[in-house]
């Protein structure tokens, strides 16, 4: 039997000993989450409702006919209403629409791409607007991006500094 204080207290941890501090976390909380990913969807939903008809003749638009046209409206420069007219269009299977046609000189027997209840004269007119669209959505999608992975540096070398100087 041993009568020396050295052995008596090993229940615990030695309270002489310092612990090392938790390492910030390495992956992205749930909030992190929704700003990354969050962020550039909330923006394409905002931003879909202006371009609507420009992204809808882009892909599900066709080549048709302009077989009748009704009054135009003058566009009002950058920040008023585009050049548009009403009208109606057939398509080569037959089928026909009518709506707004976003170009103010499009004419009877002219050819537009249409969709829905919009056309548009050309696919130049259709790119125009939609690719400020995506744009906007890629600038915002790098912009997150960048965020993100700076973020991460930062965490890494945080941890890092953490692991490699415990106590400074």
């Amino acid at each position: 039997m041993s009568t020396d204080d050295e052995g008596a207290d090993n229940d615990g941890p030695d309270e002489s000993a310092e612990v090392l501090p938790e390492a910030p976390p390495n992956r992205p909380t749930l909030q992190e989450w929704l700003v990354i990913f969050g962020a550039p969807l909330a923006i394409c939903a905002v931003l879909a409702l202006p371009f609507r008809s420009a992204l809808y003749v882009l892909f599900a638009g066709r080549s048709a006919t302009v077989v009748g046209e009704g009054p135009c409206v003058k566009g009002g420069g950058i920040t008023g209403p585009a050049s548009s007219c009403q009208g109606s269009w057939q398509f080569a299977d037959g089928s026909s629409g009518s709506g707004t046609i976003h170009s103010l000189s499009a004419g009877t027997g002219d050819t537009v791409l249409a969709a829905g209840g919009w056309a548009y004269s050309s696919l130049g007119s259709v790119w125009h607007p939609a690719g400020i669209y995506f744009f906007i959505v890629a600038v915002s999608v790098v912009a997150n991006t960048i965020t993100w992975v700076s973020h991460f540096r930062q965490d890494r070398r945080e941890r890092t500094r953490t692991l490699r100087e415990p106590f400074g």
